[in-house]
């Protein structure tokens, strides 16, 4: 049995995104191991019978704390003689491959999340953080990336070659976000917001800048001009690690803009699938992505989605067949786009339906896990001849 370290940074990011990789190498045979920083999410892990162990990797630009982790992780390496490492997430990427290459992990491996490095850096910073994937590629045997615009911009960048990069994309486990399962906690909080028929758009994601939620706040103050009826909740929490949470100000702007009580804002909830079902239009603002399991998730559930057109976004969404597309930083036409879709309910509806169709075809967890099966026993087999 192939022993495995699913790498990352973030308990969260263990937890929500790669809990549901972890199953499926466990249930084709994988002995698998989750490390990252200590936390509820690993917590988690442990209590349904996963292998963890806790190395505190900081998300900051401290050389002291990340010296600290290496020499934790290299130390893990090389005592528990993993057969793959597989990093996930920018620094814990860094760190873990040149740690597990050091040690000598017969397969080290590494998923693009979206990479770190965007268009809003200064060049200098930019060509850092690529000359430092560029490196880190380097001691890879394989680099997945979740969109086709990652892909393109590994090669435009010559941050690997082709023969190391393997596009994979999320997958969603289809028992976990069935919808009728979530239809009397759904109209509970309805209920319990006094939502009742009023139409709700709805967010699912970390409270921060880069995911939109300011303009999404924004975009409300202008859909309540045209829709005085409409409901708008956001679910999700900045995490603690995050450089910029944008909670406070939308704190802020649901008083300055009079929303008020028509702006719900959860906190972090573990009942995502109920309250996706409570929405009647599923949004996502971001201004960069890998491929969004939360949209993934909100087409599982028949939800239709409207989104900016950003890294695998618009490799999930079909523009005009499972939802909307848009340009980003822009909450006007974020706001033009929810109206356009509220207005049309037929519409709403063959969206969501076809969004659960294309779902069925291309985003199922289960081919999900068995293409990532398939490239680690290749690769074992080159680098070990088993």
């Amino acid at each position: 049995m192939a022993k495995v370290l699913e790498l990352c940074a973030v308990d969260f990011t263990a937890y929500h995104l790669l809990r549901p990789l972890g199953i499926g190498l466990r249930d084709a045979g994988f002995e698998v191991v989750f490390c990252c920083s200590p936390g509820e999410g690993l917590d988690l892990l442990a209590e349904e019978g996963f292998q963890t162990r806790a190395i505190p990797i900081s998300r900051d630009y401290n050389v002291a704390r990340h010296a600290r982790s290496f020499a934790a992780l290299l130390a893990l390496a090389r005592r528990e003689r993993f057969a793959i490492v597989h990093a996930h997430t920018p620094v814990a990427g860094l760190i873990g491959r040149a740690a597990a290459r050091l040690a000598r992990v017969p397969v080290v491996a590494y998923t693009a999340h979206g990479f770190y490095f965007h268009e809003g850096m200064r060049p200098a910073v930019h060509a850092f953080f690529v000359e430092l994937e560029r490196r880190a590629a380097a001691l890879s045997d394989v680099i997945f990336v979740q969109s086709r615009e990652d892909w393109e911009e590994a090669l435009r960048l010559r941050i690997a070659p082709p023969r190391l990069l393997v596009h994979i994309g999320n997958g969603v486990d289809p028992e976990r976000f069935g919808r009728a399962a979530h239809e009397a906690s759904a109209a509970l909080f309805r209920e319990e917001h006094g939502i009742e028929s009023a139409p709700v758009v709805g967010f699912v994601g970390r409270i921060v800048r880069e995911k939109g939620a300011v303009d999404f706040v924004r975009a409300a103050s202008v859909v309540k001009r045209e829709a005085p009826n409409a409901k708008f909740v956001m679910v999700g929490a900045p995490l603690g690690s995050d450089r910029d949470s944008c909670l406070d100000e939308i704190m802020r702007l649901r008083d300055e803009l009079g929303l008020g009580a028509d702006l719900i804002l959860t906190g972090y909830r573990r009942d995502v699938p109920a309250l996706l079902a409570s929405f009647d239009l599923f949004t996502l603002p971001s201004h960069r992505e890998g491929m969004p399991r939360a949209l993934l998730e909100a087409m599982a559930l028949s939800l239709p989605v409207f989104g900016t057109a950003v890294g695998g976004v618009p490799e999930v969404v079909e523009n005009g067949v499972t939802g909307r597309l848009t340009e980003r930083r822009d909450p006007e036409a974020f706001a033009d786009g929810i109206l356009g879709l509220l207005a049309d309910p037929g519409l709403l509806r063959r969206c969501g339906e076809a969004g659960r169709e294309r779902y069925e075809r291309r985003f199922r967890v289960g081919p999900m896990v068995r293409a990532y099966d398939a490239i680690y026993r290749r690769c074992l087999a080159a680098r070990t001849g088993s």
